[in-house]
């Protein structure tokens, strides 16, 4: 069924609110005279024909926080005052009107403060309006459990719904209505609730005038009751309010003189151009401003202080109105010129007073030195602090500082008998005084002065005493600097002599020095053959007995052999390397630079170190970025570098393999050998590159060999032009790695000379 049949149906069952009661209902809520009579009189119909011996009707106070009670009807007393706040959803009043649907109760939880047991409550709705509290949604109102009540929807809570109505108030009636009864009561009570609140907003608009009313004149008489003038201007410069005494300044009736008038005028325009600038040169702050004004009455100029301040819109005056105070200040004015006057006589009388007082003061307070001053008789007439410690006794102090005054004041007074009595105007002289308190001697330089008259005639002589004690300390420090200086100097010049003896036995030391090592360095780069010849001799002669050239050899004697060429082969890797290392410290050995293929020279290096690898089982790989790749370098030394780090790899690697990369860089060729050996801690990785030098030096060492085979690799590198350098990880490998040129240069200081070359040494030492 539809939601106007529904209505239909509801007011056809119920006769006492269809038609013309319905119609006569709402016309006498509209013609009650205020709110109250309107709420009751509806009250009272409901109750009427809903047999309810009492009724309560509430509504939603201004702002919508709670609901109070408006009306009642049936109390003995009056009836209780009833305050519900609308966040309140557990109480039925304030569910039912939020949400416009009827609530039933049947008495099981009472409402507080009222006597009901069974009772109904209806909803009235009114207009939407802004701050309204939102009608509750199906869901909000299905979340909310009220023990002992029902919510009893209906399709005219819905409707009003739907059209945007907002909550206004409850009809509370202690009474159990039915189905039908209650629709044709919530349409009742759906038609009524809107003009209840047009009726309510009249009342507290009527209110609110008469309380406007009142503060305007209140305001008025306050404005009138000032002496100062106060406008109003709104933003097109025109005053909207002024006071009695701004009316009496800035107004004319008919009834004015033609002075009067003038004078008016005047003034208006003073007011204009003065709002006028202060609009142009203000940004809408407060301010004070001067402003010369005349009496309309008496003539006389008049002079006002401004203070304007903007007024903000909801005054009922449009945004950009200020309000201006004219603060008369004439007499204040007046009384502060004179004052300002007299101030100002007052000053210049002190300045004149004080010019001559100060001048002296300046000399006798801000100078440090003693100063008098005295008569033409020589007597001490002023004087100041300083000098009062030199030249005042008293009647208590002691025989010996009254005696040391009187010694100072005899000097000073004989200094200054015979400088009056001299006609220069001007002495300096130097003489020796006392401190009284400690008896120490005090050198001074007395400087005096005299003050003539307008005849010439001496008045006062003028005396400063310079203290002279600094000067006579820094004349004798100079003299023992003087001193002091020449000794140094004589000092200084014996240690030049012997710092130049000791340089030159220096000199002539590095000399020796570095000849014993060159020549030591040639005498074994000459002797490699001689050295190399008996051991490979000795080699060669165990390999033939070996080989049974010379019969055959019993078990024991092979062993012997065996050791013997052992031995020497250790021998000669071990002179190998240090014949290397003399030859490139003498210069003997030369660059002999060509065209190679880097294939060759791998393959050269890999046949080599192939047998040492198998030997240990260890893995190697080789990678190469092209096996055609042609270098212009030393084929043979490229081989030693190489071959001397893959013998050290070997040499120190137990486990895994040994892998070298080759990568090209431009102009350079970098090559990468990595083992997983026994690694190199971080704190030896500059040390290795060392002469002799073996990580492991104690004697009981696993590894042997010279220690030369890393710093013959760096020599070797340095002199193709390129430089080598180490990273690894202590007990997990290490990496050396050599970066040549792709076409090493010979330099001007390598040897023109050729020698032999020195074959590729054994597996080198770290």
């Amino acid at each position: 069924m539809s939601d106007s049949k529904r209505e239909t149906g509801a007011v056809a069952s119920n006769p006492q609110l269809s038609g013309e009661r319905l119609a006569e209902l709402l016309s006498a809520i509209s013609e009650a005279p205020d709110f109250v009579t309107a709420a009751t009189f509806m009250l009272a119909q409901f109750a009427d024909i809903a047999g309810a011996r009492r009724a309560l009707a509430v509504t939603l106070d201004s702002p919508p926080r709670e609901l109070v009670t408006t009306a009642s009807i049936g109390f003995d007393a009056p009836a209780a005052h009833v305050s519900v706040p609308t966040e309140d959803l557990s109480n039925p009043l304030t569910l039912s009107a939020l949400s416009l649907h009827s609530i039933s109760c049947d008495g099981v939880a009472p409402l507080p403060g009222l006597p009901f047991g069974e009772w109904t409550a209806i909803p009235f709705p009114q207009p939407q309006f802004r701050g309204a509290p939102h009608v509750l949604t199906d869901a909000e109102l299905e979340a909310v459990q009220l023990p002992g009540c029902a919510v009893r929807r209906n399709a005219v809570g819905d409707r009003r719904r739907k059209l945007g109505h907002a909550p206004g108030g409850v009809i509370l009636l202690e009474a159990s209505v039915d189905d039908d009864l209650l629709r044709a009561l919530m349409h009742a009570a759906s038609l009524a609730g809107p003009v209840l609140a047009r009726m309510a907003a009249v009342e507290e608009f009527r209110l609110s005038t008469g309380r406007l009313d009142q503060q305007r004149d209140m305001l008025t008489t306050i404005m009138n009751s000032l002496p100062d003038p106060i406008v109003i201007i709104n933003a097109d410069r025109e005053m909207v309010v002024q006071n009695q005494r701004a009316e009496h300044l800035l107004s004319t009736t008919d009834k004015d003189s033609e002075g009067r008038r003038r004078a008016v005028e005047i003034n208006n325009l003073l007011f204009t151009s003065h709002l006028s600038k202060a609009a142009m040169g203000s940004k809408e702050t407060a301010g004070s401003r001067e402003l010369n004004l005349v009496d309309p009455d008496e003539g006389t100029d008049l002079l006002f202080e401004v203070l304007t301040h903007p007024l903000g819109a909801g005054n009922g005056i449009h945004g950009g109105a200020t309000v201006s105070v004219l603060r008369d200040v004439t007499d204040l004015r007046r009384a502060s010129n004179e004052l300002e006057r007299q101030v100002q006589r007052v000053r210049l009388a002190e300045i004149d007073a004080k010019r001559e007082r100060d001048r002296l003061n300046l000399i006798l307070e801000n100078v440090a030195d003693p100063i008098l001053v005295t008569d033409d008789r020589s007597n001490i007439i002023l004087m100041n602090k300083e000098a009062e410690q030199l030249f005042e006794s008293d009647d208590s102090e002691s025989w010996e500082r009254a005696a040391m005054i009187q010694a100072n004041d005899t000097k000073f007074t004989t200094f200054i008998s015979d400088f009056t009595i001299s006609p220069s105007l001007a002495r300096r002289e130097q003489m020796k005084l006392h401190i009284p308190e400690t008896g120490v001697e005090l050198p001074v330089e007395v400087v005096s002065g005299k003050i003539l008259n307008r005849r010439g005639e001496p008045l006062a002589i003028v005396s400063v005493l310079h203290d002279l004690t600094e000067q006579a300390e820094n004349e004798r420090l100079y003299e023992e600097l003087k001193t002091f200086s020449s000794q140094l100097e004589e000092r200084i010049q014996a240690a030049t002599a012997d710092l130049a003896e000791q340089n030159t036995r220096l000199q002539w030391q590095s000399r020796e020095l570095e000849k014993a090592n060159r020549l030591k360095s040639e005498f074994l780069a000459s002797m490699s053959h001689e050295l190399r010849t008996p051991i490979n001799a000795l080699i060669g002669y165990a390999s033939l007995m070996l080989d049974r050239i010379y019969g055959d050899l019993t078990p024991r004697q092979e062993e012997g052999l065996n050791r013997i060429q052992g031995a020497a082969q250790h021998l000669l890797a071990l002179i190998n390397d240090i014949l290397d290392l003399a030859k490139i410290e003498a210069g003997r050995m030369p660059l002999h630079l060509d065209d190679v293929t880097l294939g060759d020279i791998m393959t050269e290096i890999s046949q080599q170190i192939e047998p040492l690898v198998k030997k240990k089982q260890l893995a190697f790989n080789v990678e190469i970025p092209s096996k055609s790749l042609v270098l212009h370098t030393d084929r043979t030394k490229v081989k030693q570098i190489l071959l001397n780090l893959l013998s050290n790899a070997v040499k120190f690697t137990h486990h895994g393999g040994i892998k070298v990369m080759v990568m090209r860089d431009e102009e350079d060729l970098r090559f990468d050998v990595t083992d997983t050996g026994i690694g190199i801690r971080e704190v030896d990785l500059e040390s290795i590159w060392e002469d002799f030098r073996q990580v492991d030096q104690s004697r009981t060492r696993e590894f042997g060999g010279t220690g030369l085979g890393l710093s013959i690799t760096r020599k070797l590198v340095d002199a193709l032009g390129g430089h080598v350098f180490a990273a690894s990880n202590f007990g997990h490998g290490s990496t050396f790695t050599v970066v040549l040129p792709i076409r090493s240069v010979v330099r001007p200081d390598d040897p023109p000379r050729v020698i032999d070359e020195v074959p590729p040494p054994p597996p080198a030492e770290r």
